[in-house]
Order: C-alpha cells, then sequence, then structure tokens
C-alpha cells in the first residue's frame, strides 16, 4: 500500500470516528434537554394537578358531609348549593389543567367535572320540581353512592397525572 492510499484511509477513519463522536454528543445533548424541558414542566404541572384534585376532594367531602346518618340520604336542595358555591372554582382549575396537558390528563379531569356537573344538574331538576316524599311525609334525597362516578373519575386523573409527571428518574433500574 502506498503512503497516498494509506493517507487517504486514515484521514477517511478519522473522519468517520469524529463524526460518530459528533452525533453522539449531539444526542446526548438532545436527550439532556429533553430531559430538562421535562424537570421544567414538572413543577408547574404537579401545583395545578394537586390543587385541581384538592379542589375536587373537598367538593366531593362537602356533598357526603350532607348525607343524613338517619337516612343516608342528601337532600337535592343542599346537594346544589354545595357544587354551586364550588363549580366556578372547579371550572377555573380544570382551564388550568387543560392549558398544562397532556391530554390524557386534561380528559380525565373533564370527565371528573362531568361528573360533578351531572350531579349538579340532576341536583337541580329535583330539588325544582319538588324533592319525592316517604309515606311519612320526608323529602327523599339522594342515597347511595352519591359521587360513584366523580371518584372514578379521580382516580383516572390520578394515575394520568402520575404518569405525566413522570420523568426517567422515577424509573426503577
Amino acid at each position: 500500500m502506498d503512503s497516498g492510499l494509506a493517507a487517504v484511509l486514515g484521514a477517511g477513519i478519522t473522519g468517520a470516528v469524529a463524526s460518530l463522536g459528533a452525533f453522539l454528543a449531539y444526542w446526548q445533548t438532545k436527550a439532556q434537554v429533553r430531559s430538562n424541558a421535562k424537570l421544567a414542566l414538572r413543577e408547574p404541572r404537579r401545583k395545578i394537578y394537586s390543587d385541581f384534585l384538592t379542589a375536587c376532594r373537598e367538593a366531593n367531602e362537602a356533598v357526603w358531609d350532607l348525607v343524613s346518618e338517619e337516612t343516608h340520604e342528601a337532600p337535592a336542595g343542599a346537594i346544589h348549593r354545595v357544587l354551586d358555591t364550588r363549580f366556578s372554582r372547579l371550572q377555573h382549575l380544570l382551564a388550568e389543567v387543560d392549558l398544562e396537558g397532556p391530554d390524557a390528563v386534561s380528559e380525565a379531569a373533564h370527565a371528573v367535572v362531568d361528573a360533578f356537573g351531572d350531579l349538579h344538574a340532576n341536583a337541580f331538576i329535583m330539588f325544582e320540581t319538588g324533592e319525592p316524599s316517604d309515606d311519612d311525609g320526608r323529602p327523599i334525597g339522594f342515597g347511595g353512592d352519591i359521587t360513584g362516578d366523580v371518584r372514578e373519575g379521580l382516580t383516572k386523573f390520578v394515575w394520568a397525572g402520575r404518569k405525566a409527571l413522570q420523568t426517567d428518574a422515577d424509573q426503577a433500574p
């Protein structure tokens, strides 16, 4: 092999190794930037998800506080009033969740607010049409698992939120 060919092969190999090194450095930098961006999004999202979850749990608890120990029912008018006072805050927090995303978390949050909305509307309708009475003349209210749909939605919201907040550092080795 003559010296010219050896020089060309040497330059080619050196160039290939340098290109590979540059590609690996680029890939590592890109992964680091992506990881840093995820970490930067994590805390604001965590705060908004936490605020939404807390407001939903407080609204749920407020509804359950209305349940009579004697009848195990809650009056429709009281449910309507309690949810009426909390609905604008839930809507505000839902808008923040929508802005932060991702879509899976937003969809789960909408399911929760929709469940509260259905309960709110049903309580309003029952209240406006006159609550039915039992044989003793006592009003019949909402009984059973009043907020079952809300709790089911909250479970999905928590799982979606956890997944959205997860980073590579959260992965098990």
